[in-house]
C-alpha cells in the first residue's frame, strides 16, 4: 500500500510517501499564503522525484495548520493525533508522550 502524509505549518509543508509502511521519499517546502497551492505544489515535486502519479497513491492524509486546505486528502487528522499515532510506530512499548 502506498500512503502520502502531507503536514502544511505556517512556515514549511512536509509530504512523505510510505510504500508498505517503508518510507520512500520525503520533501519540504515553504509555505506559501494559499494552503493548497502550498499542497499541490509539495505533492506535485514529490511525486516528480518519485515518478509516481496521484494514481499510485492510495491514501493520503492531511495535517498542521492548513490541514484542511488539501483537497486531495482523504481523511484530516490534528497535529497532536499524528504525535501520538507517531510516537507508537516507532515505540510501541511507549504509553505517555
Amino acid at each position: 500500500m502506498t500512503t502520502v502524509g502531507i503536514d502544511i505549518g505556517s512556515a514549511g509543508t512536509k509530504v512523505l510517501i510510505l510504500k508498505d509502511d517503508k518510507t520512500m521519499d520525503w520533501n519540504i517546502t515553504r509555505t506559501t499564503g494559499d494552503g493548497s497551492e502550498s499542497a499541490e505544489t509539495a505533492m506535485n515535486l514529490l511525486l516528480d522525484k518519485t515518478g509516481l502519479s496521484f494514481e499510485d497513491i492510495d491514501y493520503i492524509v492531511s495535517t498542521g495548520y492548513g490541514r484542511v486546505n488539501v483537497p486531495f486528502a482523504h481523511k484530516t487528522i490534528t497535529e497532536i493525533t499524528c504525535h501520538s499515532a507517531g510516537a507508537h510506530w516507532l515505540f510501541p512499548e511507549v504509553r505517555t508522550i
